[in-house]
This record gives C-alpha cells, structure tokens and sequence, in this order.
C-alpha cells in the first residue's frame, strides 16, 4: 500500500517524515506499506511567538489567506485557535471559532487541489492518504473533490484509505465553506482511521472531521496525549495494527 502523507502547517516533506519516523518504520518494515512525503506550496512565516516550535526555516502551508486581498492577522484561522473555543458539540465548537468567517481562502484552496491532483498525476498512484493538522483537513477536502469528480465525470477515486491525524473537517471544495455533520449530509465515503488525543485542546475539531465520515467505516484512535504524532513504541504498533486490520478488511491494496 503506497500512502500520500501531508504534514500540518509550517511544516515541511523532511519534517513530517521525521515526525512520522516511527509510524512509517512500523508499516514498511514488514512490507504493508511505502509512504510519499509532500509539503505545501504556499511558503509560510509562523505565527510570533512560534518560531521554535516550528524548527528552521524553510516553512510551507497548504491553504492561506489569499494575497490579492486586504486581510489581517485575524483572517487567517490559525491566528484564532489561541482561544480555540470549547462548546458542547464539535460542531457547535467549529462555528464558534469561525463565527467571524473563514479566512478569504477561495484561490489558495483551489490551488491546493490543483497542486495535489497534479502530484497524483505525475508521482502517483498512491492507495492511501494521511493528513496531520492542516494537511488532515486538505486530505479531506480532496477526498470530496474526488467524490464529487466521479459523480460529475466518472473519474474513479484514487485514495481507498485515509488516516487523520489531529484534523479539522474539511472545506467544501465548491462553496468553500467548512463541512460540518449536523449542516450537511454530504460525508467522505472511503474508510478512515482518525488519531486523536483526549488532551488536544483542539480535539474538537477532530471529532468534526469523524463525524463527516462515514460511521461504518470510520475508526478513532486516542493516543492520550495532545496536538501530537505517537512516537511510543506500544502505541505506534498497536496503530499499526490497526492499520494492517483495516488492508485486511477492505481489500486494499
């Protein structure tokens, strides 16, 4: 199995990879999978007061305020997740933290697809996606664009298997607005593993991203911990039991 693997923002290919260095070990070491490491093509300063946790220079996004408009900091999303709100749904939360809008994103969001369908093309094909953070709620915007693109044109699906790891819902990649399940009844069809952390302060967006999936075949994995990638060695292989399990079940190769 040939996984796509987008890293969250100001993130880079070599870093994610790092990142991932455990998870990656435990599936190509035994031959259930090889992974393609990609960054985004929006290059990107962290927000201040963050520059260390992001590591060194160069830094990339996937999606960000479009530079031909007038914006400010607090257009950008990820300038208001400092006091993520905490609200007695996930989707009651996601609307909360966007009750001024979403960032004017319309083209960057568009070339975000166009750049990962032309990786498809070019270096593909892959079986599987994985997405961390931003690079998690990029993967599922593609994944319905995908959907949408078979039911418009009859292109098949590439991806057959998605793993999210601390995602938010993804962008509807027509209307650019975000996708939540108790709004729409659209949802990603193929199966998918999501790995979360019970302490994230964000975790209520990943459990937005769950719930736009389909319920038969979406699966959460708590690691306990926060924001962060299991690097544990119990942890990391029960995952990659999972993850085996799930090629198993579905036929995926």
């Amino acid at each position: 199995m040939r996984f796509l693997c987008l890293p969250g923002a100001y993130g880079s290919a070599d870093k994610f990879q790092v990142q991932l260095a455990p998870f990656v070990k435990e599936l190509f070491e035994d031959g259930t999978a090889t992974f393609h490491f990609i960054h985004g093509p929006c290059k990107a300063t962290p927000p201040e007061g963050f520059e260390e946790y992001f590591g060194q220079a160069p830094h990339y996004r996937f999606i960000e305020p479009d530079n031909d408009v007038e914006t400010t900091q607090q257009d950008d999303i990820l300038s208001r997740i400092r006091e993520f709100p905490d609200c007695e749904t996930p989707e009651d939360t996601m609307r909360e933290l966007m009750r001024e809008g979403i960032a004017t994103t319309h083209r960057s969001t568009d070339n975000a697809l166009k750049y990962l369908l032309k990786i498809m093309q070019e270096q593909g094909p892959f079986d599987g996606i994985i997405g961390y953070s931003e690079g998690a709620t990029v993967a599922a915007t593609l994944l319905l664009h995908e959907q949408r693109r078979f039911k418009r044109k009859g292109i098949k699906p590439m991806f057959k298997y998605a793993i999210f790891f601390a995602g938010w819902p993804p962008v509807d990649p027509d209307r650019h607005n975000i996708i939540l399940s108790d709004e729409s009844e659209e949802m990603i069809e193929i199966p998918t593993c999501h790995i979360i952390g019970s302490l994230d302060p964000y975790v209520h967006g990943s459990l937005a991203l769950y719930n736009v999936c389909n319920p038969d075949d979406a699966y959460i994995f708590d690691h306990a911990k926060g924001h962060t990638l299991p690097r544990d060695k119990e942890t990391v292989k029960e995952l990659g039991d999972v993850v085996r399990q799930a090629i198993r079940t579905y036929g995926i190769h």
